[in-house]
């Protein structure tokens, strides 16, 4: 979402829109305008319809984020997408019921406004009865497809009743799929219950693809864009689960790296490069002639310095102040380091009791614990007879909490 331009701030949650939401508005222009008789005008129409109907989608968003804020958890931005909205939270609250409340508060919100819209609709047909205007089907179909108050308020309601039922299908990470995930996890271990959410997803992802195959046109590129994001979403959020699930049997001070090389601030990058050749360390704890820690060398900003300074690039100027880099006491659990760096966006932390210095983690060696643990994990929920506790029910990482319309 980094080409995302920011629109508004609401509640202390930032608005934001993708630069691929103007095809949205392409997609409305097009659609109304070329059964029209001013082409012009049902091209205005259109786009005038769409952004009223993301509008709809933003309140539907918010319906999630100000839910969430109710139960602490932190929203920090939403981005307006061609498919829909995506609110992202930085976790999912540790209670099925309250993700449950979460998950439901959206399509809440589209069907109050639909009940809201649809009077006003009925209202100016009955205003506009004089001119010809009925209650019959036929006649309710002639208004909602013309470019007339009458069919933009019907138009958003009928609209939003959709939007209502459509994420309510069981599509994780769509609602009705988190709603099922909760729903599930009041009887099953949270991660048996994502895994089967996410399965239940997948199928869901494939009747999207075959509606997308055979609608055709861009309806059904829609359909294929929906699909690809309930799959890959629900492949990330799953991968976190799991994770947090196997990382929460280990403490910050079992993983921390004791035995690492240092750096000093006197030192030129070039010590880095040598010690990376000899081993497999690729992020540095950095001391002063004093030989306290004062900063962090990561790979990302050695490849930097390398590649505009070369190896006579010193530490000093190129570490990451300690100020800078998230901290963390040894007996914290892994899973809450994990979710500490992901929300923070640093690579590495530093581990350290009251003023002694462990040592540092690093993303890598997380990835590689539960890459290993979790085959030994999974060997052993065979044995037992199922994954999981149905406490830990927090994600790591606010990019694979979204919420997709």
């Amino acid at each position: 979402m980094g080409n995302a331009l920011k629109i508004a701030r609401i509640g202390g949650i930032d608005v934001q829109v993708h630069w691929s939401f103007v095809l949205i508005l392409f997609y409305g222009a097009y659609t109304f305008g070329q059964g029209a008789r001013d082409v012009v005008a049902g091209a205005l129409y259109g786009v005038v319809i769409i952004l009223l109907l993301f509008l709809c989608v933003v309140l539907h968003e918010f319906g999630h984020a100000f839910t969430a804020k109710y139960f602490g958890v932190k929203v920090p931005n939403i981005t307006l997408l061609p498919i829909g909205g995506l609110a992202q939270l930085e976790r999912m609250p540790r209670k099925p019921g309250q993700e449950f409340l979460i998950a439901i508060a959206g399509p809440a919100v589209n069907f109050v406004l639909a009940l809201l819209l649809l009077p006003l609709a009925l209202l100016a047909i009955s205003m506009s009865a004089r001119g010809g205007a009925s209650f019959s089907y036929f006649g309710l179909m002639r208004a909602a497809q013309s470019m007339s108050l009458t069919g933009l308020l019907l138009s958003l309601a009928v609209m939003n009743l959709t939007l209502g039922f459509f994420n309510l299908l069981p599509a994780f990470p769509m609602d009705g799929g988190r709603i099922l995930r909760a729903l599930l996890a009041l009887r099953l271990r949270y991660v048996r219950a994502t895994r089967v959410a996410v399965l239940v997803g997948r199928g869901m992802a494939i009747l999207f693809v075959m509606w997308g195959i055979f609608g055709g046109g861009i309806h059904g590129a829609l359909f294929l864009l929906i699909a690809f994001f309930v799959y890959v979403g629900g492949r990330g959020e799953l991968e976190a689960v799991e994770g947090r699930y196997i990382l929460n049997d280990f403490s910050a001070r079992q993983a921390a790296n004791k035995d690492a090389h240092v750096l000093y601030t006197s030192e030129a990058v070039s010590r880095a490069v040598e010690y990376i050749m000899t081993t497999y360390q690729g992020d540095f704890p950095v001391y002063d002639l004093g030989h306290n820690l004062v900063g962090v060398l990561t790979r990302p900003r050695l490849v930097e310095t390398l590649r505009m300074q070369g190896q006579d690039g010193r530490v000093v100027d190129v570490m990451i102040p300690r100020a800078l880099v998230p901290e963390t006491s040894g007996d914290t659990p892994l899973a809450d380091v994990w979710e500490k760096m992901m929300a923070s966006g640093s690579r590495v932390i530093i581990v350290q009791d009251q003023e002694r210095f462990l040592g540092l983690i690093t993303l890598d060696d997380i990835s590689e614990l539960i890459q290993v643990m979790g085959a030994a994990k999974e060997r052993e929920d065979v044995i037992a007879g199922g994954p999981g506790g149905r406490s830990d029910s927090s994600v790591a990482g606010a990019h694979s909490i979204a919420d997709i319309n």
